[in-house]
Parts: structure tokens; sequence; C-alpha cells
């Protein structure tokens, strides 16, 4: 029989169900009786959770689970398999652990039971573990989007209490690239220099186009970060949606700016202008923003890093060239 930490050093690797699981869990045969097995976990005080106890074959496999207080309610010589209930979520120990975590808060469970490939039981993510990671987790993926990374033998969430030098290591980077990338827009707008002469009004709505386009990237990433975490889903169908659906977004946006800064200059070209690089700002926005961290989980590093400053960044880019190229195509 393994050890916990056997157990556990099996499926070490960082931020997988195996290293949160809980191994000290109580579990039965189908045809025992109520009576001992509440007996049997009253002998072992040092469970990890006595939510639930799991119900298991000869061959360790995984067959239902029962409410501690439905022992407690059943006729003492009641079999365990009268009243056992199916399990709703698994979760392997290699999964990621936010995975856990969405399918407890989805099945409104206080334990996620963990089995390897053959269905076997190995323990169990508790409820204390559920709420730790999702505290964690929470801060992490927020930390992460603002471009703030970790760094070796740094604990981002506790950056606040880090020495000043960890701090500086752990947020410059994405800031310094930040800086760069604004270089970089003013570089671009020195191309349109003559659109500028011919109409100010053109400088108008660059904010608008680039917050726009920010904005609709922002929201995309957020869905493909989480859903990256907790679905197995066909990416390829899951980017072509977020690009449709990004579309559809321009389309709205782009019939309101192209209204406003209609009424605002007088000038239907630039209005024009605006409508169509709302569109195709938000349409490229929302496949972007998909698609990094998807590219990031590819690599093997998790999607919230630097997801959010890079993301932003080419967004920047992408919409000021492209407000700039309809400005110089359609008022020449």
């Amino acid at each position: 029989m393994k050890t916990p930490d056997t157990l556990k050093k099996a499926y070490a690797e960082p931020e997988s169900v195996g290293t949160i699981m809980s191994v000290a869990i109580p579990v039965c045969g189908e045809t025992a009786h109520a009576k001992d097995v509440l007996k049997a976990i009253t002998k072992t005080p040092e469970w990890d959770s006595i939510h639930y106890v799991y119900v298991i074959n000869r061959q360790h496999q995984l067959l239902g689970y029962v409410k501690i207080w439905q022992l407690v309610q059943a006729t003492p010589t009641a079999a365990v398999k009268q009243f056992m209930r199916p399990v709703e979520a698994v979760v392997g120990p290699d999964d990621d652990q936010e995975k856990a975590i969405f399918l407890a808060v989805k099945h409104d469970l206080d334990a996620i039971p963990v089995v390897n490939k053959d269905h076997s039981f190995l323990g169990a993510v508790t409820a204390t573990a559920i709420i730790d990671v999702m505290h964690d987790e929470h801060l992490e993926d927020a930390l992460m989007a603002a471009g703030i990374r970790r760094g070796k033998g740094t604990n981002i969430v506790k950056l606040a209490s880090e020495r000043l030098t960890l701090v500086l290591a752990s947020r410059a980077p994405w800031l310094f690239f930040g800086a760069i990338v604004g270089l970089g827009l003013g570089f671009i707008a020195s191309f349109f220099e003559a659109s500028l002469e011919k109409s100010i009004a053109i400088a108008y709505f660059i904010p608008v186009v680039a917050y726009i386009a920010d904005s609709v990237g922002t929201q995309s990433e957020a869905i493909a970060i989480r859903a990256l975490a907790t679905l197995k889903l066909p990416w390829a169908t899951y980017l072509l949606r977020e690009i449709v659906l990004g579309f559809v977004l321009g389309i709205l946006l782009g019939l309101l700016g192209m209204t406003g800064a209609w009424i605002i200059t007088q000038s239907i070209q630039i209005g024009i202008v605006v409508g169509l690089s709302l569109i195709v700002a938000s349409t490229v926005a929302a496949g972007l923003a998909s698609l990094i961290p998807i590219i990031f989980k590819k690599l093997g590093k998790d999607p919230a890093l630097g997801s959010g400053p890079l993301a932003t960044a080419a967004q920047d880019v992408i919409s000021v060239m492209i407000y700039f190229l309809f400005a110089m195509l359609i008022l020449g």
C-alpha cells in the first residue's frame, strides 16, 4: 500500500490535481452494511474529509458514493448499494487543479474523487483544498493577466511581502515591453502624417478604436483562459466561434461608432473609417486574444502568463494600423 506522500510524489506535476488531492478518504464496498461503515470510520479519526464515503469494487474501481448522513439515517443492516449515488464528476491526477474547482462548483459538490485511467480510486480533492486553490488561482490569474510574472522561487500571490528586487523582476518585463510597443505606435503613426494633416479629426477616434479592440480582446481572453483550464474543446471550432462573435460585436459597435463620428465631424467619410475600423479591429482582437492563450497552453505554459499584456500590446498595434489604413484608403 502506497503512503500519501508516495502517491503525491507520483503526480507531482505543478498545479495538477495530484498535488492537492487527499488520500485519507473513507471507502467501502457496495455490500458493506451501514453500521459497519460507520464503525470503520470512527476507528480512524484522522480523515481529511468525511463528507462522502466512496464505494469501490474488489479492483478498487470507483462505483459511487454515499453521504455520511445517509449512513446515519439508514437501517443498520442496510447494504450501501441500496442508497449509493452515482458519481457526478471525477478528475485524473494529471488534470489541472482548476478543473476540480470548476466541476465542484458546477455540480455543487464538497469533494471531487480522483481516479486513474482504469477508474481506480486514488483519493479526493476536499472542500478545503478547493477553497484554497480557488483563492490562489483567482489571485494568480489576475496578477499574471496584469503582466506580473512568476520569477524563479517566487510565489506570485505573496509579492506584497517579497524583496524589492524580486518584485521588480516580476513586474518590470511586461512594462518594458509595453513601453516599447507604445513607442512603436508612435513610429507607426508617423507614416500616416499626411492623413493626419489632411484631417486632424482622424486623431479624435484613435482612442476609441484602441479601447474597443482592447475591451473585446479582454473579454475573449478571460473566457479562453478559463475554458483552457476547465474544459476540453475543439480549439479550431472555438477559435472560429470567437472570431464570428467578434465580427458580430464589431458590426454593432461599428454602426454606433460610424454614426457618432459622422455627427461629431460632419464627415461621412470619417464615419465610415471609424465604423469599418471597429468592425475589423473587434474581429481581429477576439481571434487574437483567444489564440494567444491557446498557444501558451500548447507550449506548456500557464495561459494567463503574459496573455493580457501580450494580447493588449498586439491589439493596440493592429487596431491603430487598421484605423490608419482605412483612413489612407478612404480619405486619400
